[in-house]
Formats: structure tokens, C-alpha cells, sequence
């Protein structure tokens, strides 16, 4: 363990959980001589790739339920899935066994300085983003965490010259104990997971373990536009920097006379017009600010900056254009699983936009939504089990109209919408009731309109 003056070689360690960074960690702690065991409630029939994984790599681990072994332990590493709060993990407090979660482990092993990215919406683009600029910058770079890619899986990569780009979710920063970024950003703070977190000063605060550790030598890049970060931030003693649409701050990264401007040395520095970002939309001239920032903040010249805005494309199911068909634009915003991802969404257009919209509800208030559908929303088709609850929240606003599957919602949307017009899926709602996760929605998505 890095720092923290802990060895684990020889310890014990049961690994809770056998998803893609349970099986990343208990990998990594058996390279560094732990002792690991892996228990999973899903049965093996569930987990084939998960078994064979282990097997291979000679790591002891139970499926289909957990026993007692699991207690036979110095410490334990957890999915981000299981609840902080659930009974398990509750058990092992009561013995006093150290519950760690997979990327608190995984940064004790890190050598290089890390940027992490929080927030409700926006983690995954300003974090992809931010290795794109780095290796621009022909600095030696990883990017990993809640985006998919376990930083257990790539930590030993890390070099002291280069740069860990983490994305941290709030699942995760439950079960962080000594987890330090060099640079933390913060983008924004809107209702979401509260089914898990149970309200939003619960959920603010756990957002905000993402700068618990930092000390005056870190950044703090967060949003000035945002209340609740604004207000969640106070009590941040690392370097703050503020990024929003205007000039608020001695280091800060805002919009003049719609140009980007990065100021960290009492200088204004002029990156782009936020014009030619390449990417749509004016929550991703704040994710755009936001890394900026942080890479500037971390040395990057500003021309490795400026092309690396220029010619990021983006991420799957994140505003991707899909297809153009008799003059309607298809496009596939499956990842916003909130209604703020889906206010910024319908803000990216001046074109009307046929809304496909629902799934499962995650305790989220639609009617924040109704400006923005009254302003520029042709129709909604809606989906899934929050079907009534979004009509009641959007009805006289427009056209709703029920559809049973996807296909036919598309189908649907077709017939409604009028050349020049956009066909939007952003859904803003988890997709679990009709679908294996929002990258199965967003393919069966485009699929379905690239047979149109």
C-alpha cells in the first residue's frame, strides 16, 4: 500500500462482488501476494466469464451466495453496487473488518498524479476528454475508474511523469478511506441516485469525499454556476478554481465575447471560440472549461489544449448522432439517465425535437423539464414503467403518445416528426426495466433507426 504504511502481502482479503472492478481488484491484490477470496451472490451460471477469469489467475472465490468464509479476513474490498448501509457490510463494521471499496484500494498503487471527475452529469465525456488532451500532449496517460475501465485494471501502468484520469461515481466515494487527487473536479450537482442516497444533502456529501483529502498544494476545479456545488465546495481547503459562462474568479475558466478563457496566473489566457469545440452543447462548454483547466493546471500547453477541443468527437450514447433520414436528424443520448441530462440535451437544439423519453424512475422530478418542452419539444413519446408519472408531470404541454418497445417508439417518432426536425432518445430514466444498461438501449436504439 502506498503511503498509508500498510502491507498487504500475506493479508487476507475477501473481495464482495464479481462485476468488472471486483474481478480488476482481486487480480491486482493477488499480483501484490495478497491472500484474496471472491464471493459473489450470483450464481455461476450468471458469471462464466467472471469464473473463468478467476480460475485462471488461481483466486479462490464461492458463487450462488455468501458464507461465513467471507468473514475470515484483514480487510474487505466491495463493489460499488452494494450499498454502503447494506446489512453485509454492516456485519463486518460490527467485527471491525476495514470495508474498503475497489478504488480506494487501486490508488494505493498509483504513481502518477490523479484528476478525478465528479458530478451528476458529465463525468464520463470531460473524463475521456481530459486523456485526449494528455496524450495530445504526448504525456504518458491512463484513463480509467467509473467509466468502465477498473483502475485496478490499469494502476501499474501509472508512471511518476504521468497522469491518472479517474472517474469517480458517488457509489464509489462511499468506501474511499485515503483516495487524494491532485485535481478534483466537481461539474455539477442535480437529483440523481437518491433511491440509494436518500436525499440530496446525503448525496452532496459523498460527492463531496472527492476533495476530503486534498491539501493547499491540490486544485479544486469545480462549477460556479451550480448551488449545490457552490455550496457543498466551502469547505474545501485545496487551490479553488471556478469554471462557469463568466469572469467570477482569480483562477477560473469562463466565456468572453464567446471565446474560451483559462485564468490560473493573474492572466487571461485565450484557448478557442466555443464555437469550434467539437463536441454539441452548452453543458460541454463546461465540461470543455472544466478540463481545460485541469490539464492546463497540470503544465499542458495551451495549443495541445486548443486541438484536442477541436477534434474530440465525443462518446457513444452521449448526444451521438445517429443517422439523418428524409431531413429528420437521429440522435442518441441513451446515457442521460436524469432529467438535468435531458434539460441540457433539449437545450443543444434550435430545431424542433421529437423527445423519446422514460424507463425506470430513480426518484427524479420531470417536472423540471416543462420550460424546456414547452420552449422547443414538438412531441414525447414515452416508454417504459415511468410512463405515467412523466405524463402527469409534462401533460398540456404538448403531443404525448405511449409506445410498448422501442422500435415502436421510433416508428412512432418518425410519423410525428417533420423534415428539419430532431428525433432525440434521452431518456432520463434508468433503462433496467427494458434493457441490460443504457449502452443496450443506445445500440438497439441506433440499430433500429439504421433500418429505417
Amino acid at each position: 500500500m502506498k503511503n498509508q504504511g500498510f502491507d498487504i502481502k500475506g493479508k487476507k482479503v475477501t473481495v464482495l462482488g464479481a462485476a468488472r472492478s471486483g474481478v480488476a481488484v482481486s487480480k491486482l491484490l493477488a499480483r501484490k501476494e495478497a491472500k484474496v477470496f471472491l464471493s459473489e451472490k450470483a450464481s455461476p451460471d450468471d458469471k462464466i466469464r467472471e469464473v473463468d477469469a478467476l480460475k485462471k489467475a488461481n483466486i479462490p472465490s464461492e458463487f450462488g451466495g455468501h458464507t461465513d468464509r467471507i468473514f475470515d479476513a484483514d480487510m474487505w474490498v466491495v463493489s460499488p453496487g452494494i450499498p454502503y448501509s447494506s446489512p453485509v457490510l454492516q456485519v463486518a463494521r460490527d467485527r471491525e473488518v476495514p470495508v474498503w471499496g475497489e478504488l480506494e484500494v487501486a490508488s494505493w498503487f498509483c504513481q502518477s498524479p490523479i484528476v478525478a471527475v465528479t458530478g451528476s452529469n458529465g463525468k464520463s465525456t470531460t473524463t475521456v476528454l481530459l486523456g485526449t488532451i494528455f496524450r495530445t500532449a504526448e504525456i504518458s496517460c491512463i484513463v480509467a475508474g467509473n467509466i468502465g475501465q477498473p483502475l485496478s485494471d490499469y494502476v501499474e501502468e501509472t508512471v511518476p511523469d504521468g497522469v491518472a484520469v479517474v472517474e469517480v461515481s458517488s457509489f464509489q466515494l462511499e468506501t474511499i478511506l485515503h483516495f487524494h487527487p491532485r485535481i478534483a473536479i466537481f461539474l455539477n450537482l442535480t437529483p440523481d441516485h437518491l433511491d440509494r442516497h436518500g436525499s440530496m444533502q446525503n448525496y452532496g456529501k459523498i460527492k463531496s469525499r472527492l476533495f476530503e483529502n486534498q491539501d493547499g498544494n491540490d486544485y479544486l476545479i469545480f462549477n460556479g454556476k451550480d448551488p449545490q456545488v457552490l455550496h457543498f465546495t466551502q469547505s474545501a481547503v485545496s487551490q479553488k478554481v471556478v469554471f462557469g459562462l463568466e469572469d467570477n474568479a482569480l483562477k477560473c475558466g469562463y466565456i468572453r465575447n464567446g471565446v474560451m478563457i483559462l485564468r490560473l496566473d493573474d492572466e487571461d489566457e485565450e484557448i478557442l471560440p466555443a464555437g469550434e469545440i467539437s463536441i454539441r452543447g452548452e453543458h460541454n462548454v463546461a465540461n470543455s472549461l472544466a478540463a481545460a483547466l485541469a490539464a492546463r493546471s497540470m503544465g499542458v500547453e495551451v495549443d495541445s489544449i486548443r486541438q484536442a477541443l477541436k477534434t474530440f468527437k465525443g462518446l457513444p450514447h452521449r448526444m451521438e448522432f445517429a443517422r439523418e433520414v428524409d431531413g429528420i436528424e437521429w440522435v442518441n443520448d441513451s446515457k442521460a439517465t436524469n432529467t438535468d441530462s435531458v434539460w441540457y440535451a433539449l437545450g443543444s437544439f434550435s430545431t424542433p425535437v421529437i423527445l423519446i423519453a422514460g424507463g425506470r424512475d430513480k426518484n427524479s422530478d420531470f417536472t423540471v423539464l416543462r420550460d424546456r418542452i414547452q420552449e422547443g419539444v414538438r412531441s414525447v413519446v414515452l416508454l417504459g414503467e415511468a410512463t405515467e408519472k412523466i405524463e402527469e408531470a409534462l401533460r398540456g404541454l404538448c403531443p404525448l403518445v405511449r409506445a410498448a418497445s422501442l422500435k415502436e417508439a421510433v416508428n412512432r417518432a418518425r410519423a410525428l416528426a417533420h423534415r428539419g426536425d430532431v428525433v432525440l432518445l434521452s431518456p432520463g430514466c434508468a433503462s433496467f426495466d427494458m434493457f441490460k444498461n443504457f449502452e443496450d438501449r443506445g445500440e438497439q436504439f441506433k440499430t433500429i433507426v439504421g433500418q429505417l
